[in-house]
């Protein structure tokens, strides 16, 4: 079978990523004729979409919905626009054609976004790796293959569950399709998958739904191999890992770190820690591996609003980390080190958020920015509500949302209580030009 596979289009309004998940794809179909298309890197790509649809005239589409919208920025940026765009672009250029959607975006929102957009023919549910393949062998059948939804009578099916992939017995994903010698220069733009799966419980958080609650790792030498194919075929020695936290937990992120160095690898990278997690001899480790950033997400700044978030670190973890990032972004600068940039992520007014832990982030802001000067990086991003996560009950208890809103179309929770924080945020971001 002939299959295209695209990449969801984001109105190249933000930077490209390197397509992992069709990469991925694209690794369990070597019976198949495979052409991957990411119109994120084309100057023109709808144009360039139907030519390539007349060129390869493909027997079915491939989308690939990552993400559905900017989720927390102040400006969001809605995807889905443009991905019913792609398909008004598909259909343009064949009537025939099968099109099959999937992606973590699609799977947020699979039976809601099939109901809406009658269009797809079915959609992949979750992980494509063990789907795909059947799938293309029962393409007019595709009640025979678990893990989709289709369509029967006019009406939206979902085939049932499949099992969790296992990560060591699916090949590396193929990037031969598509070499990433575009994104080279685009930050954290090519990404390296060490797990799935997370253990924790941050109540806004989608990935326990999307990949399980319990981990799945990749062999540490199967993950370095990966980033040794990419540097050696493709010179790409610069990428961040995709894991959701790359230190939980810190041994498997060790066995990595240490297999990079044993092979000499020159890298730079960046990932997502817990502050709870970090120690000197961790950060050593990371730094001596090639990391040169350090992402962390605390969300919050008081015990309370943490607790309200079910997150796994404290106050005390936050500040702690602070002062071990610190030492080490100073010593770097006296000795000639390479620069490690730190950034934090925060929610402006999470549930539980007060004034005094607002006024807390204000000096901790002001402090780490008069410490660490052009290395330390701050977010701050409003909540986007989705299904399938504990906020969205909370959510529900405080009136931002219905049982009956289906949430494909953005909703934001701000604590009630403390509106005026989040307007300070927004009109401070405007002030800036974010």
């Amino acid at each position: 079978m002939k299959l295209l596979l695209i990449q969801s289009y984001l109105g190249g309004k933000e930077p490209p990523v390197y397509p992992l998940g069709l990469a991925c794809i694209s690794s369990v179909l070597p019976d198949h004729e495979l052409h991957l298309f990411d119109p994120n890197v084309s100057e023109r790509p709808f144009k360039e979409l139907k030519e390539t649809i007349e060129r390869f005239s493909p027997d079915a589409v491939g989308i690939s919905i990552r993400n559905i919208d900017s989720t927390n920025k102040r400006q969001v940026v809605f995807y889905y626009e443009y991905f019913k765009k792609v398909i008004d672009a598909i259909k343009a250029a064949t009537a025939g054609t099968k099109i099959i959607v999937g992606g973590s975006g699609f799977s947020m929102f699979a039976k809601v976004i099939m109901e809406d957009e009658p269009r797809i023919d079915i959609g992949v549910f979750l992980e494509g790796e063990t789907v795909m393949p059947a799938l293309l062998h029962n393409i007019e059948e595709p009640w025979k293959v678990k893990g989709v939804f289709y369509r029967k009578g006019g009406v939206v099916v979902f085939s049932g569950s499949v099992d969790k992939t296992d990560l060591n017995v699916v090949p590396l994903p193929d990037r031969g399709l598509l070499p990433p010698d575009r994104y080279r220069s685009i930050p954290e733009a090519i990404g390296i998958e060490t797990k799935r799966g997370c253990a924790l419980k941050c109540v806004y958080c989608i990935y326990g739904f999307l990949n399980g609650k319990k981990y799945r790792f990749r062999n540490p030498k199967m993950i370095v191999d990966e980033i040794e194919s990419i540097k050696n075929e493709h010179g790409v020695d610069t990428f961040t890992f995709v894991d959701s936290v790359f230190n939980i937990p810190v041994g498997h992120a060790e066995a990595i770190c240490h297999e990079i160095i044993r092979r000499g690898l020159k890298l730079k990278w960046s990932a997502w820690f817990s502050g709870g997690e970090l120690t000197e001899e961790f950060v050593e480790l990371i730094v001596k591996a090639g990391c040169n950033k350090v992402i962390l997400s605390p969300d919050g700044f008081s015990d309370t609003v943490l607790r309200r978030l079910d997150k796994n670190i404290t106050k005390a973890d936050i500040l702690r980390s602070y002062g071990i990032l610190k030492k080490r972004v100073v010593a770097g600068r006296k000795q000639g080190m390479e620069r490690l940039v730190v950034c934090y992520n925060f929610f402006k007014n999470p549930p539980g958020q007060s004034l005094s832990a607002f006024l807390g982030i204000v000096v901790f802001f002001f402090k780490a920015k008069m410490q660490m000067g052009r290395q330390v990086h701050f977010e701050f991003n409003s909540i986007r509500v989705e299904p399938n996560t504990k906020l969205y009950q909370i959510a529900l208890n405080d009136g931002f949302v219905s049982e009956e809103e289906d949430l494909l179309y953005p909703v934001y929770y701000t604590n009630p209580g403390t509106r005026y924080i989040e307007r300070i945020f927004n009109l401070a971001l405007r002030l800036k030009g974010k």
